[in-house]
C-alpha cells in the first residue's frame, strides 16, 4: 500500500519542490569541494579538493563552502559543526537523490548539525540511523529541503533547540519506532512545508516545545505548518500533526489521510498553563480517515486556548466525531465554515467524552453556524485524490480571510499570525492561487 500512494502523490507534491528558494544554488564565496566513491581522504583542504568519507568532507567545511555528493553510498553517523553566516552560509548537495548516507556508525544519527548556524542540507537520502536520520541540535537557520529520510530507528529529522528552522520538500518515512518529523525543545520560529511524511510508526509531524527539558521556555513559537501530504502514520499512536506547548502556530492547506491514530491535536502534557498551547489557526485542511479507523480529526484539549478552526474537510472513520473539543476555555476556541462527515449525524461532535449533533453543538458552543454536514465529493478517494468535484459543497464555501482576520483579532494576541497572512501567498496545497471566487473552498485544494 505504501509503494502505491507514494507513486500517486509524488508528482502531485513534485510543483512543491521547483520553488524551493536557495537550496540548490551555490554560496557566492568559499570553496567547491566534493565527495566520491573514487575520493581521496588524504586530500588536504583545498579548493577543488575531493574525498571519499562523509567524515572527512565534513572536517574541511568552512563558511562559505560548497560540498557535492556524488551518487554512491557513504557511511553516516557525522557530526557537522560549523558556524557559517547568511553572508556566507554552507551548502552540502546530493547530486541526487542517489546519493545516499547509510547508517550511523559508532554514533547514533545519519548527520547531526551540531552548534551550527545557516547550513543548508539539501537532495540527500539518509536511511537507516540507529535513532535519527538528521538531527539538528542547538543550532540556527539550518535547512533541510528536498532530501529523503527512510526506515531510521526513531525520527527521520528531530531537532532539540534549533531555532529559524526550514524543512522543505523531504520525504519522511518508515521511522521504526516514532515520528517523521519531531520539531522539540523550544524551537522557535519554525517553517515545516510541502512534505511527504508516511508510514511512520507515531506522529507524521510533532511540534512539542518540551517544559521539562531545562535550557529553553518550554514552548515551540511562531511556527508554520502547510502544504505537507500525511498518511499511513501511528499505528503506535499519535497524530498526523502533533502539536503540544506551542504558541502561535498557523497550520494551513495540509492533506492528511488514512492514519491509524489522530488526525491533529492541540494539548499540553507537562508545565505551567502559560506553557500550555495558545493561538492556533488551523485552516484550509483536508483529514481523512478509512472507515472504522482512526479517531477524531481534530482534538483541542482542556488547557488550551485560542484556537481557530476555519474552512477545514474533516472526515470521521465513523468511530469517533469529526471535531473534540476539550477545552476549558470554550469561549477562546471558534470553529466555522468546515465540513465535516463520516460520524453518525448525532456524534459528529465530542465534547467531554460526551457525543452530540452539530446543532447540539452550536446551541453549547456558538460554534460551525456555517459549516456543512455532508460528503465533499472527492475526484478518487481510491486512487488518493482528495481535489474536489464540480459538484462538491465545499466549493467556495470556505471562510474568507478577512474574515480569519477579523475572527484573529477579536480574539487577540495573534499579532504575529496576522502579519504571516499579510505576507505569505494565499495558496492551497498544490500552489494554486485561493479564492478562485469570492470566497476559498473548504479543505487543502482550491479548485480550477
Amino acid at each position: 500500500m505504501g509503494k502505491r500512494i507514494t507513486e500517486k502523490l509524488v508528482p502531485k507534491a513534485a510543483i512543491l519542490f521547483i520553488a524551493l528558494w536557495a537550496a540548490g544554488t551555490v554560496p557566492l564565496q568559499g570553496r567547491m569541494l566534493s565527495l566520491s566513491a573514487t575520493g581521496n581522504d588524504s586530500a588536504s583542504c583545498r579548493a577543488g579538493a575531493e574525498f571519499r568519507t562523509l567524515k572527512r568532507a565534513v572536517e574541511c567545511l568552512a563558511p562559505g563552502d560548497t560540498l557535492i555528493i556524488r551518487q554512491g553510498t557513504y557511511q553516516g553517523g557525522v557530526i557537522i559543526t560549523v558556524k557559517a553566516t547568511e553572508e556566507a552560509p554552507v551548502l552540502i548537495q546530493g547530486e541526487n537523490l542517489d546519493a545516499v548516507i547509510s547508517g550511523s556508525g559508532e554514533e547514533v544519527d545519519g548527520i547531526r548539525v551540531q552548534e551550527s548556524s545557516y547550513v543548508t542540507l539539501d537532495r540527500l537520502t539518509v536511511r537507516q540511523a540507529k535513532r535519527a536520520g538528521c538531527s539538528v541540535r542547538f543550532s540556527n537557520h539550518i535547512r533541510v529541503t528536498r532530501s529523503r529520510f527512510a526506515d531510521n530507528g526513531t525520527w527521520g529529522i528531530f531537532t532539540s533547540f534549533a531555532d529559524d528552522i526550514l524543512f522543505e520538500g523531504n520525504e519522511c518515512y518508515g521511522s521504526v519506532k516514532e515520528h517523521g518529523i519531531y520539531h522539540s525543545n523550544s524551537g522557535d520560529r519554525f517553517v515545516i512545508r510541502g512534505n511527504l511524511v508516511h508510514h511512520n510508526r507515531g506522529n507524521g509531524i510533532h511540534l512539542n516545545g518540551d517544559p521539562e527539558i531545562k535550557g529553553g521556555d518550554g514552548v515551540l513559537n511562531q511556527g508554520l505548518v502547510e502544504k505537507n501530504i500525511i498518511y499511513a502514520n501511528g499505528r503506535g499512536g499519535g497524530a498526523g500533526i502533533n502539536m503540544t506547548h506551542v504558541h502561535d502556530v498557523l497550520v494551513r492547506n495540509n492533506l492528511i489521510f488514512n492514519n491509524y491514530a489522530a488526525g491533529m491535536t492541540v494539548y499540553q502534557d507537562t508545565g505551567t498553563f502559560e506553557q500550555g498551547s495558545k493561538r492556533v489557526v488551523i485552516m484550509g485542511n483536508t483529514v481523512v480517515f478509512q472507515p472504522n479507523l482512526g479517531r477524531a480529526c481534530v482534538n483541542v484539549q482542556t488547557t488550551s486556548e485560542k484556537v481557530l478552526l476555519a474552512g477545514n474537510i474533516f472526515v470521521s472513520g465513523v468511530y469517533r466525531g469529526a471535531i473534540e473539543v476539550n477545552s476549558d476555555h470554550l469561549e477562546t476556541v471558534v470553529s466555522n465554515c468546515n465540513l465535516l462527515w463520516g460520524a453518525p449525524a448525532i456524534e459528529m461532535v465530542e465534547r467531554k467524552d460526551k457525543r452530540m449533533s452539530i446543532a447540539d453543538w452550536r446551541a453549547l458552543s456558538g460554534n460551525d453556524t456555517h459549516s456543512i454536514i455532508a460528503d465533499p465529493q472527492f475526484v478518487d478517494p481510491s486512487t488518493f485524490d482528495f481535489s474536489l468535484k464540480d459538484t462538491s459543497p465545499a466549493l467556495d464555501a470556505g471562510m474568507p480571510l478577512e474574515s480569519v482576520r477579523s475572527i484573529l483579532r477579536s480574539l487577540g494576541g495573534f499579532e504575529w499570525i496576522l502579519s504571516r497572512l499579510e505576507t505569505l501567498p494565499d495558496e492551497d496545497n498544490q500552489g494554486r492561487s485561493r479564492p478562485v471566487s469570492e470566497s476559498p473552498d473548504i479543505g487543502a485544494y482550491e479548485s480550477r
